[in-house]
């Protein structure tokens, strides 16, 4: 795969009229596939994609491991119930602390989109943006998720924060404006990647089909 080309392009026409970070009760949403669909279409979205929580050696569950090629089969489902309504599946995988991403090959030839996104690592700041700049680099990334959990137990210098935004725009990464309240970007942040002109995509990092973003 070309390191500028992605997967997400394929969907570009959906940037803005979409949910691209949604979970279900596959991992630790509540709600079924079917369930956010229906809420999706009530919400005037035109498109979801369903960004299931993934491991190399095991998925992520409440209660119990699943399967992933289950998802892929409820979505393709979905995909016949809901034709007005764009329906991708994709995964949401932790970024390593040695710049690797915690999600296997199998899973990947599956995905339609792929997060990458921190979330339990070491508040050492250096480790932290070495780690982000070499997920950034990866040819599977599509999106940046929540980059609030970059801001979390440091401070960025403004250099800093243009390098990364740089960093996304040269590999063709979209950057998550996250709806989640406890993943809410700095002030400021979503501006200077606007500015700079870095591609950016709306999450809501839904768990029910309460949290699902709402464009009516």
């Amino acid at each position: 795969m070309d390191a500028l080309t992605k997967k997400w392009e394929k969907y570009s026409s959906f940037l803005n009229k979409g949910d691209w970070h949604v979970h279900t009760n596959y991992a630790d949403g509540e709600n079924s596939v079917i369930e956010m669909c229906e809420q999706a279409e009530k919400n005037g979205l035109r498109m979801i994609a369903f960004t299931e929580h993934v491991r190399k050696t095991e998925h992520v569950r409440k209660k119990q491991d699943y399967d992933f090629s289950s998802l892929v089969k409820d979505v393709e489902h979905a995909r016949k119930n809901f034709p007005n309504l764009k329906i991708l599946v994709g995964c949401e995988t932790k970024i390593l602390l040695d710049g690797g991403i915690d999600v296997s090959e199998d899973v990947l030839e599956m995905c339609d989109i792929v997060i990458a996104s921190f979330h339990r690592f070491p508040p050492e700041k250096d480790l932290q943006i070495t780690a982000l700049k070499k997920a950034l680099h990866n040819p599977n990334v599509d999106i940046w998720g929540h980059p609030a959990t970059l801001f979390r137990n440091f401070d960025l210098k403004r250099n800093e924060m243009e390098n990364i935004i740089n960093l996304c725009k040269r590999n063709n990464v979209l950057i998550e404006n996250n709806l989640c309240p406890k993943y809410i970007p700095p002030e400021g942040f979503m501006d200077m990647v606007h500015k700079l002109g870095a591609r950016t995509v709306i999450g809501s990092d839904a768990h029910s089909v309460w949290d699902l973003r709402k464009m009516n």
